[in-house]
């Protein structure tokens, strides 16, 4: 391969001096048209590209945001990162996706990582790693977002549904139309956000002073063939539902292919409600009622707020910045 040209061979065969050349693609000075003309003669001449490492080290910036999610399979988190995307383009920023597939050591290795890459913020949704160790990993240069249920120690602004409230407006939504054994499938316990959805499951059913049975709790990971085994499990075993609320839509549309596998009719025998509401929700058979978990408008507010803080238009207190859920009623509940 030949040398990549510099911006010296540019200035070279344009007959002008580098400063010029620089003015001349950045825009940011007066240059003469005739001057220009030439500069750019000579940037087609040579397939010029700027070297945008050295404008980086310039800056004492990497023009990049990374997103550490669990799992780029679901749909959720390409919504959530083309929000990311829409909001920071205009700045000049990119976005590094990092899938950790819920992997603890990932999740470490990823942030150890990208902090070591100098990016120049991070958008943090962890299921496994604590906050504490967060705070360690990350350090106190890197300003950050943290996307869902995180807690204590607050490492960087915070930007979440009203996971809890929203799970029990589903579950209501279910106890109204006169179901009475509800179940809910959702992640292993103390892993991601389905902690925080089953308590909105068991507010509505205590709120309906209906007693929480345990054998209706069904734990499973967040993937659709994870819940359809799980489900189908229970269902062999003889649990006896009417209706299943989801911590996901993954999950839920696992739910209905184990309900039908068992020859249960979806919404007349079991009614099936997700969380998330993802494009394959109205797809599938019958379509999911589901939560609309708002996925590229907390994308868009993950990505202003890493912009405000990197440019120091935001400082102070972290922000904790919720972003309501919404019961979408399709034909599944």
């Amino acid at each position: 391969m030949p040398p990549r040209p510099r911006i010296a061979d540019v200035a070279d065969i344009a007959g002008v001096s580098r400063t010029t050349v620089s003015h001349a693609l950045s825009g940011r000075r007066p240059v003469s048209d005739e001057a220009k003309a030439k500069v750019i003669a000579a940037v087609k001449e040579l397939d010029y590209r700027a070297n945008q490492l050295a404008v980086n080290l310039r800056l004492q910036r990497t023009q990049t945001i990374a997103f550490v999610m669990p799992d780029i399979t679901n749909p959720f988190y390409p919504m959530v990162a083309r929000g990311v995307q829409d909001t920071i383009r205009d700045a000049g920023y990119q976005v590094v996706v990092c899938s950790t597939d819920g992997d603890p050591v990932r999740e470490a290795a990823f942030l150890s990582d990208m902090v070591s890459r100098a990016v120049d913020g991070l958008i943090i949704d962890l299921f496994r790693t604590p906050a504490h160790a967060v705070e360690a990993l990350v350090g106190k240069h890197t300003p950050a977002v943290m996307l869902g249920p995180m807690k204590a120690p607050p490492i960087g602004d915070r930007v979440h549904g009203d996971d809890r409230v929203s799970v029990a407006e589903a579950t209501r939504h279910l106890l109204r139309s006169g179901r009475t054994r509800i179940a809910f499938a959702g992640g292993p316990p103390g892993i991601g956000p389905g902690g925080i959805r089953q308590s909105g499951y068991e507010d509505a059913l205590l709120g309906a002073g209906v007693a929480v049975d345990r054998k209706l709790v069904i734990s499973a990971d967040y993937t659709r063939d994870g819940v359809r085994v799980a489900v189908e499990a229970a269902l062999a075993d003889g649990l006896d539902v009417d209706g299943i609320v989801c911590a996901n839509d993954l999950g839920a549309i696992g739910a209905l292919d184990a309900l039908r596998a068992h020859g249960r009719s979806v919404p007349d025998d079991v009614a099936v409600i997700g969380f998330d509401d993802i494009d394959a929700a109205a797809l599938v058979h019958p379509a999911l009622t589901t939560i609309d978990n708002r996925a590229y408008e907390k994308g868009t507010v993950c990505g202003r707020l890493l912009l405000q803080r990197i440019s120091g238009e935001l400082d102070g207190p972290f922000r904790d910045i919720i972003v309501p859920g919404s019961l979408v009623v399709r034909d599944s509940a």
